[in-house]
């Protein structure tokens, strides 16, 4: 595999047993590579899903904004099946609102947790205009769009999104939603 050592077997039989047949040495080198290509895809996914995490996790919020008006908790836990796109952001806006966001990305790995930084950046961006929720909402759906039409093989129409923006002022939240559930 890769010319990369993974392993020794050894076959042994009995001082009384029959000698090893050429048979006996084609099963034995069929176990070993299916062993080893076993091995192998195990290092590669370990390898794989430790780089998916610490880019997800690099993508998220380290800290949210402190609002005056506002306090915000938080707790972020990964789906245990694998690493996949589920973010969160707390946006400060202008006048003392908060927008507060939540999305999902389909798929685990890499792809999805690039995605999502994707979509972070994006719905940040799209923020800074001091938009309403739907209007960022239609953008970044716009966004997308041109995304998978400029992709080959891969799409990220699978995503959902929540975008609220909760005016303290106003004592008002307004949120507009992308197939992603509304608040309970």
């Amino acid at each position: 595999m890769r010319g990369v050592v993974l392993g020794l077997v050894e076959f042994r039989r009995a001082a009384a047993s029959a000698p090893f047949v050429p048979d006996d040495l084609v099963l034995a080198e069929e176990l070993a590579a299916r062993a080893a290509v076993s091995v192998d895809n195990a290092r590669r996914f370990t390898r794989e899903h430790a780089t998916a995490v610490t880019l997800q996790q690099s993508l998220l919020p380290r800290h949210v904004p402190e609002r005056t008006a506002l306090q915000v908790a938080h707790r972020y836990l990964p789906a245990q099946a694998g690493v996949g796109g589920d973010w969160f952001d707390v946006i400060a806006l202008p006048g003392f609102r908060t927008a507060l966001v939540v999305g999902d990305v389909v798929g685990h790995g890499i792809n999805a947790a690039v995605d999502m930084g994707r979509l972070r950046t994006a719905i940040r961006n799209f923020s800074a205009f001091d938009l309403p929720p739907d209007e960022v909402l239609g953008r970044l759906d716009e966004l997308v769009t041109q995304w998978d039409e400029e992709a080959d093989c891969r799409e990220i129409t699978g995503s959902t999104c929540l975008y609220a923006v909760y005016d303290p002022v106003a004592g008002i939240c307004t949120l507009a939603r992308a197939g992603h559930p509304g608040p309970p």
